[in-house]
């Protein structure tokens, strides 16, 4: 090998270098973007999409989705000023694909919400026939929002996907709500006719008549039904019935002792601890967070510093390990308040337990882990506590 060859070989290798260098820094500089952005605007995951990544190859990518647009503009913005040659192949939810069908209504009694779009994937939530939802997405399964802002995947055989004017002829047509725990919707006013569905209870639809003893109603996806007057009421009429007191949380919370325990159920099937305490309160009329650990920064708190005595029947208590100097609070269960030292709550089924060490129904676990105590009543439509009537998704769209 010449000089010549030699020193050219050094120059060449030197440059590969020095470009590796480069394209290293500004890869390691829009990964360090992605996670800025993520800490200004997406404190919860479970309420705001944020899958993005950089891809680097033969170029690099910005690729992924965001449903936040304050974080979608920010990350394009700011990742053009570290790489003017970026390739942007962000996609901003709602997707385009979805060609204006991004409303939906549940259309099954209870319908599953995973984690990932997969049936071997954890159980994310429920929805409830009649939910109005958000379609965020299609790939295979849906990504979807339901009203008190979780995100999770279901099939389409769950919801009616609707576009902006058919969701708000949904929303404006006179609804029955069904009262009942259990029950069947009839092809015709005949309880002895073909069942159409199971309902449960909170199951709303459109109200299109009345025969006999029975209300004419359709699913909506327009599928047509009738519903036993005893078993269900006008939804306004219902609405306008609501009244939230401790009192009546209490006796609402008493009449699904026994129901099983099943994770991420949110209807009268089977509930998890958060799930039960959504479902006592969408009976009166309030939308609440999803996880017992976003219900504990909602409502009025209620100081438990010096014990139980400020507590009153209703409240909700939260359970999990205080914050520490170098630990963050972790709250892992929430349950009603009933009084006398009592609350009930789902743990293997809806059940009573007591904070009294001294009570057959002591528990301990929970009663040493005690963390926070809030008071829905009165907190109706503050942050995370929407009463139906006010909660975005229930309303016609702009």
């Amino acid at each position: 090998m010449t000089r010549a060859t030699f020193s050219f070989l050094a120059i060449s290798i030197l440059l590969i270098t020095s470009c590796a260098k480069k394209q290293e820094k500004h890869v390691l500089d829009l990964k360090q973007l992605v996670n800025q952005v993520q800490d200004k605007y997406i404190a919860d995951k479970r309420v705001k999409v944020y899958d993005v990544q950089i891809k680097d190859s033969i170029t690099t990518i910005l690729r992924g989705e965001t449903s936040d647009e304050q974080a979608y503009n920010e990350l394009i913005e700011r990742s053009k000023e570290i790489y003017p040659a970026i390739v942007n192949e962000l996609r901003l939810l709602p997707s385009e694909d979805l060609q204006g069908k991004t409303y939906g209504v549940v259309k099954l009694s209870v319908a599953d919400i995973r984690e990932k779009p997969d049936f071997t994937s954890g159980m994310a939530t429920q929805a409830i026939l009649g939910t109005p939802i958000r379609i965020l997405q299609q790939d295979g399964w849906y990504r979807i929002q339901t009203p008190d802002g979780y995100i999770g995947w279901t099939q389409d055989a769950n919801f009616h996907a609707m576009t902006k004017d058919e969701f708000n002829t949904w929303v404006e047509a006179p609804k029955v709500i069904f009262t009942d725990y259990f029950g069947f919707a009839y092809k015709d006013a005949d309880k002895n006719s073909q069942t159409i569905s199971d309902l449960v209870e909170g199951n709303i639809l459109k109200w299109e008549g009345e025969k006999g003893l029975f209300y004419k109603v359709s699913y909506p996806d327009g599928k047509e039904a009738y519903v036993s007057k005893s078993q269900a009421m006008p939804y306004d009429r219902w609405r306008s019935s609501l009244q939230l007191t401790g009192e009546s949380l209490v006796k609402k919370s008493l009449t699904m002792m026994g129901i099983p325990y099943v994770w991420g159920g949110a209807s009268v099937k089977g509930m998890d601890c958060s799930g039960y305490t959504k479902q006592v309160l969408f009976m009166h009329g309030i939308i609440l967070m999803r996880d017992a650990s976003q219900q504990v920064n909602t409502g009025i708190p209620v100081d438990i510093s010096d014990g139980y005595d400020n507590l009153r029947p209703g409240d909700l208590l939260f359970f999990g390990k205080k914050a520490t100097e170098t630990a963050k609070q972790r709250i892992r269960h929430v349950g009603f308040y009933i009084g006398n030292h009592e609350f009930i709550h789902a743990s293997g089924c809806i059940r009573i337990s007591s904070l009294d060490k001294d009570k057959p129904n002591y528990d301990e676990r929970n009663a040493t882990e005690l963390v926070s105590a809030r008071r829905m009543v009165g907190a109706a439509d503050t942050e995370g506590v929407w009463t139906i009537a006010n909660n975005p998704l229930y309303k016609t769209q702009d």
